[in-house]
């Protein structure tokens, strides 16, 4: 995924020493979700009769982090997103995080915060 904020803060979160990274997982897939509601009735719809990017939309959970991810459309994204020469910038995934930011970092330090005050 493009640099649109949500990794930034999830590397961030992530190198928090004192915190287990059990704990840092589930506040980063509870995060990720919530972007993702949020997200998918922004996605844009092709009008060809193809699989379409919302229906390929998912958080994937992996030993290294939590990512939100295009599944089979993850090379077309970008395009819609960034635009191309005939094609204009729409800016969905980006807009939606700023549009959540604030609401996403609460999501994603109120368990983390939770456990360090103990």
């Amino acid at each position: 995924m493009s640099n649109n904020g949500f990794l930034d803060m999830a590397n961030h979160l992530g190198t928090i020493a004192e915190v287990t990274e059990e704990i840092t997982k589930e506040s980063l897939e509870e995060a990720a979700n919530f972007y993702l509601n949020k997200l998918l009735p922004k996605v844009p719809k092709s009008l060809l009769k193809k699989k379409h990017m919302r229906d390929q939309l998912k958080v994937e959970v992996t030993n290294e982090g939590v990512e939100v991810v295009f599944e089979d459309t993850a090379f077309y994204w970008r395009f819609a997103e960034n635009g191309k020469v005939n094609q204009k910038a729409q800016h969905f995934a980006s807009g939606t995080f700023e549009q959540y930011k604030s609401q996403i970092e609460v999501i994603m330090t109120k368990k983390i915060m939770n456990k360090m005050k103990g």
